[in-house]
C-alpha cells in the first residue's frame, strides 16, 4: 500500500529541514526524504555567520534542526527520489525503495560542489580543503592560501581571500583570467595575490591537515607550494532530473521561484541552493525553506476549503486567535 502524506519535503539541508519544521508545527502530516542529513552543511567545520549561533559546526546544526523537526512529529526517511509525477490523488513521489503520495511537495535538494578528483581530497575536507570561500575564508586570517577554479567563482574567491589571508595563490588552467573585467583588475592590483596561470593541481599532501600542494604547468613543469588552505571553486551541480518535467528551470539549471517559494507548478514549492535565489547561504536557505513550507501548507489547506495562515506563531485568548 502506498503511504500518503499531506506534504513531502525532498532534501535535509537547511532549507528542507526548515520547511519540515514549519509544516510539522501546523500538525500536517509531513515526510522528509533525503540521501543524507545536512547536505553541504557537512562541509562546514565552524558555523559563524548564522545569527544567534556562534562556533557551532555544520553537522551539529543539522542535527539540531533534525531533532526540532522530529519533535513536531515529522517523519524522515533516508532514500533517493527517482521521479515525481502528477496522479489523480496528488503528487506521486517514487524513490529507490518505495512510493509515496502527497498533496504538495517542497523541493530542497541543494547542490553538490564539483571537486578536483584528487587522491586524498576527501581526507583533507575541512582540514585545509574547502569548497565555499564565502563560508570559510575568515578562518584563514593572516595565513597562506590557494584557490583554484573557473570564471567568476575563482575571481570572487581570490578577492575574498586577499582581504584576509597574508598570501593567496590563484591557480587556473588558462593563460589569462576570464570573467568580469573590474574584478580581474582588482585581483591584479592585490599585492598579496600571486597568479599562477597555465597550471593545475596535481597533488595535495599533509599530515593531519593540508600542508602542501603540487601544481603542474601545461608544459609539465611541477612546483610545490606550502599552503594552510586550498579553496576549490569549480562550480557545483544540481540534480533535478526527477522533477524537471514539472517545474521551470533557468539556464543555470536552477528552479525558478517566486514569493513564498512558488514554482510554475501549483502543488510544488522550492527553497535553498537548488533555486534561483542570489545568496547561497544557510540563513537564506532557512528563511526560504520556512516560507516554502508555509506556502505548501496553505496550498493543502485551501484544497480542504480552509483559508490557510499568514503567520506561524499564534495564541488563543478566549475566543480570539492572535497571530504574531
Amino acid at each position: 500500500m502506498v503511504q500518503q502524506y499531506e506534504i513531502i519535503v525532498v532534501g535535509a539541508g537547511p532549507a528542507g529541514l526548515s520547511a519540515g519544521i514549519f509544516i510539522a508545527r501546523q500538525k500536517a502530516s509531513c515526510l522528509l526524504i533525503s540521501k543524507d542529513l545536512g547536505g553541504q552543511m557537512n562541509l562546514i567545520p565552524k558555523l559563524e555567520n548564522f545569527p544567534g549561533t556562534l562556533m557551532s559546526s555544520g553537522p551539529l546544526f543539522a542535527r539540531s534542526l533534525e531533532n526540532q523537526f522530529l519533535t513536531f512529529n515529522g517523519e524522515m526517511t533516508y532514500d533517493t527520489v527517482e521521479r515525481i509525477d502528477e496522479v489523480e490523488e496528488g503528487m506521486k513521489v517514487k524513490t529507490i525503495r518505495s512510493e509515496y503520495i502527497a498533496k504538495a511537495v517542497v523541493l530542497a535538494p541543494g547542490k553538490v560542489p564539483n571537486n578536483l578528483g584528487l587522491e586524498n581530497e576527501n581526507t583533507f575536507a575541512n582540514k585545509g580543503i574547502h569548497y565555499c570561500t564565502k563560508c570559510d575564508a575568515p578562518f584563514y586570517q593572516g595565513r597562506t592560501t590557494a584557490t583554484v577554479g573557473v570564471g567568476g567563482y575563482l575571481l570572487e574567491s581570490g578577492i575574498l581571500l586577499s582581504r584576509m589571508a597574508s598570501k593567496v595563490y590563484l591557480i587556473f588552467r588558462g593563460g589569462k583570467l576570464g570573467g568580469d573585467r573590474d574584478m580581474i583588475a582588482s585581483i591584479e592590483k592585490k599585492e598579496n595575490v600571486e597568479l599562477i596561470p597555465n597550471n593545475s593541481i596535481k597533488e595535495i599532501t599533509g599530515t593531519n591537515t593540508l600542508q602542501q600542494i603540487t601544481v603542474v604547468s601545461n608544459s609539465g613543469e611541477e612546483k610545490k607550494l606550502d599552503v594552510d588552505g586550498l579553496f576549490i571553486e569549480m562550480g557545483s551541480k544540481i540534480n533535478l532530473e526527477f522533477v524537471k518535467h514539472l517545474v521551470k528551470l533557468n539556464p543555470k539549471g536552477e528552479i525558478e521561484i517566486t514569493s513564498g517559494g512558488k514554482t510554475t507548478h501549483p502543488a510544488i514549492f522550492a527553497a535553498g541552493d537548488a533555486t534561483d535565489i542570489p545568496y547561497k547561504q544557510i540563513v537564506a536557505a532557512c528563511g526560504d525553506g520556512a516560507a516554502a513550507g508555509l506556502s505548501a501548507f496553505n496550498y493543502v489547506e485551501k484544497l480542504k476549503g480552509k483559508p490557510g495562515i499568514r503567520a506561524d506563531w499564534k495564541k488563543t485568548i478566549g475566543d480570539t486567535v492572535f497571530h504574531y
